[in-house]
């Protein structure tokens, strides 16, 4: 693979009618190098912020050294040069920002925001996401970049994606990705945002595998004889306060819980963020409860409300019929 270096297209420009010679070139990281020659030999050369047009600070350094380089040759009058060198930078600055912008990037960064097929998509969420399709080195590939890689080191970020779509190993400078981002942020999309959130998913998931296995039974003492058993009570007969009066309440013995949000591939620690989001959800009334009821041993018991279980009372059967209810997702 060619060096990046090789691929810096230069610049230049002819000045004092054509006694001076100015070369530029874009090196990357915000950076480009400047020279100045008159009859070959080198008036000034170095490596400048392309912020170098609008500063003078920067201007004035490499103004002055030209100027000094140029005092007492013959045939040319240094302060006229400075002059016409300090309108050049001008006339540069005033140049339309984003075309001078990319100017002087390098090479496969100025391909990388011209081979992106515009508008990038932002898929808003939880977790946002930008979908860029790129096309680079004889390639159209899909870049996905999360919103921690578009604020933080998406330089970084970049090269990986670069490597692992592309196969070419790139060098890409903090100021190079801010410009490939800029460009990016004002040519997006929104093409999608989901409100639903992780915790809602899972929610949703331990709520299916609870309203498919779930065995509704209308007779609380058969709960002893399967864990899966959970007993239909049509009218808050147990007075459970955190219910309406007469509401209905599916009593889900906690051990059968705990084997569903393992089986939607969560581990117990999650338990507590479960429990919580279930009852902000309204899909459980309220917390865990110990009940001793037919049987000798206390039992945890969740209070749920039926709806989130897609279970009615014609779902209630003895202790070995599953409930086969449909449960919206």
């Amino acid at each position: 693979m060619s060096d990046p270096a090789e691929n810096v297209e230069a610049f230049t420009e002819e000045l004092a009618d054509g006694y001076v010679t100015l070369e530029y070139e874009p090196i990357g990281g915000g950076q480009m190098r400047i020279a100045a020659y008159a009859n070959g030999d080198v008036l000034e050369s170095g490596e400048y912020s392309t912020k170098i047009f609008g500063s003078a600070t920067l201007r004035g350094q490499f103004l002055n050294s030209v100027e000094a380089s140029l005092d007492g040759r013959n045939g040319v009058d240094a302060g006229d040069v400075r002059q016409e060198l300090k309108e050049w930078f001008a006339a540069m600055n005033e140049v339309d920002r984003e075309e001078q912008a990319e100017k002087f990037l390098p090479d496969e960064i100025r391909a990388i925001i011209k081979g992106t097929h515009y508008p990038v998509e932002i898929h808003g969420g939880e977790t946002t996401t930008w979908k860029v399709e790129l096309t680079y080195a004889g390639r159209t590939r899909e870049l996905e970049f999360s919103a921690a890689e578009m604020v933080g080191g998406g330089a970084g970020a970049l090269q990986e994606k670069i490597a692992n779509q592309f196969f070419e190993l790139i060098e890409v400078e903090k100021e190079d990705w801010e410009a490939i981002r800029e460009r990016w942020h004002e040519k997006s999309e929104v093409v999608n945002v989901v409100e639903e959130t992780a915790q809602d998913a899972i929610a949703d998931r331990v709520l299916s595998k609870l309203g498919n296995t779930v065995k509704p039974v209308g007779d609380r003492d058969d709960m002893g004889n399967d864990v899966a058993a959970a007993w239909y009570d049509p009218n808050n007969t147990t007075v459970y306060n955190d219910a309406p009066p007469d509401a209905s309440i599916v009593w889900v013995q906690d051990s059968f819980l705990v084997d569903q949000l393992e089986a939607a591939g969560k581990n117990l620690e999650y338990k507590g963020q479960l429990i919580k989001d279930l009852i902000a959800r309204g899909d459980i009334y309220g917390s865990r409860k110990r009940k001793k009821w037919a049987w000798d041993t206390y039992t945890k018991v969740y209070p749920f409300n039926p709806e989130a279980l897609g279970v009615t009372s014609d779902d209630v059967g003895g202790s070995d019929d599953p409930n086969h209810s449909e449960v919206s997702a």
